[in-house]
């Protein structure tokens, strides 16, 4: 068969199994015990949370239940606008209360259904009792996914934004 033959054929179907070994957890991938901040928290504090964990992002909690999330592009792209102002800034006033929340004992095929759906980095990490337990970030997968679960992530993360 000539090689431009091959290019035309279909790709036969992936199950979930060839992308991600289906007993494995998200708790199993996560980054634990997150640092977070609360809304009342000041810009200048969640930056240096962000420095101190070398993260580019801090959950933002109520009664360890997740609220909010702050970026250090959130941070970035506010500079402009507040300049002097910014380090005071309370939290609530730049976090994002656009949360996606997958549950600690939820699968990892779950997980990236989650992330490629909501077009997301990373998903909150959750306990039963809605408490902040972790932060999964599709690069937290890359040791648990063949080539093809990883590119399947990322094109829908990139699809989805």
């Amino acid at each position: 068969m000539p090689a431009t033959a091959h290019a035309t054929e279909p790709l036969p179907l992936v199950s979930a199994s060839d992308l991600v070994n289906p007993l494995l957890k998200v708790a199993d991938a996560m980054t634990a015990s997150p640092r977070s901040c609360s809304p009342a928290s000041t810009v200048l504090e969640a930056a240096l949370l962000m420095r101190d964990a070398d993260c580019g992002v801090v959950p933002v909690t109520d009664g360890g239940r997740p609220v909010g999330i702050l970026t250090d592009r959130d941070v970035a792209l506010a500079l402009p606008d507040r300049e002097a102002g910014l380090p005071t800034t309370p939290v609530s006033e730049l976090m994002s209360d656009r949360l996606v929340t997958v549950d600690r004992d939820a699968t990892i095929e779950s997980a990236m259904e989650k992330l490629g759906g909501e077009g997301v980095r990373r998903v909150l990490v959750v306990d039963a009792d809605g408490r902040l337990v972790g932060i999964l970030s599709w690069t937290d997968l890359v040791p648990h996914l063949s080539e093809r679960g990883i590119g399947r992530v990322v094109s829908r993360v990139v699809e989805n934004r």
